[in-house]
């Protein structure tokens, strides 16, 4: 018993845990204790001792790993529903740069109150009620140099949606977030809004900041 105590402890020290770590203390306390009774017919005692401690240092080992587990995954699991916010306001954070970017080399001017014949959708514009653009794909078509990719026209949170392969074949079907089209919605208007999420509610400025 002695013996079979120390190789359970050591095996509960090197992968087992707990499930050979309870046998071991068993197996320890049993062969000790006869030891301790018949030492003239029962030898072992410190081959049982080492048990003992492997066996329990094991469950002490679990034991910490239980209540680290159950401090961190609360807020892990707080966390998670979080990460689509951020991503999605990173999203509109790398539009905004793109529609300055686009801007600056078009006299200062966005997309929709740029001609056609100069490279903008003027000519395309088509307004809701609310202001925002009909069909943003045809806004964010011509500025696919500076958005370098349609993956960040999608919201991570919108199951809708599904990014586009490139921005030749880019679609309604392709953007979660709603583009404003009017022409106050310039540079020169830094709070007017710009573009706007419908699943989060985050707005872009004119001023390239996302609230």
């Amino acid at each position: 018993m002695a013996v079979t105590s120390l190789i359970l402890g050591i095996l509960s020290m090197v992968c087992f845990g707990f499930l050979t770590g309870i046998p071991a203390i068993i197996l320890g306390h049993i062969a000790h204790s006869r030891t301790r009774k018949a030492p003239e017919q029962y030898t072992g005692s410190g081959l049982a001792i080492a048990g003992l401690v492997m066996g329990y240092a094991s469950l002490l080992a679990t034991l910490i790993v239980v209540m680290l587990a159950v401090r961190l995954l609360p807020p892990l699991s707080a966390a998670k529903p979080q990460a689509p916010r951020i991503n999605c306001a990173n999203n509109m954070k790398q539009i905004g740069l793109a529609v300055q970017i686009w801007s600056s080399d078009h006299k200062d001017r966005f997309p929709f109150n740029v001609s056609t014949n100069e490279g903008g959708t003027m000519e395309l514009r088509a307004e809701w009620k609310n202001g925002f653009d009909q069909n943003p794909a045809r806004i964010f078509q011509v500025m696919s140099n500076e958005l370098n990719t349609p993956m960040i026209l999608v919201c991570p949170a919108d199951p809708s949606k599904q990014p586009a392969l490139d921005f030749r074949n880019l679609q309604a079907g392709n953007v979660s977030y709603q583009v404003r089209s009017g022409t106050n919605v310039t540079e020169t208007h830094p709070q007017e809004v710009l573009a706007r999420c419908p699943i989060h509610g985050h707005q872009l400025f004119c001023d390239g900041s996302v609230r």
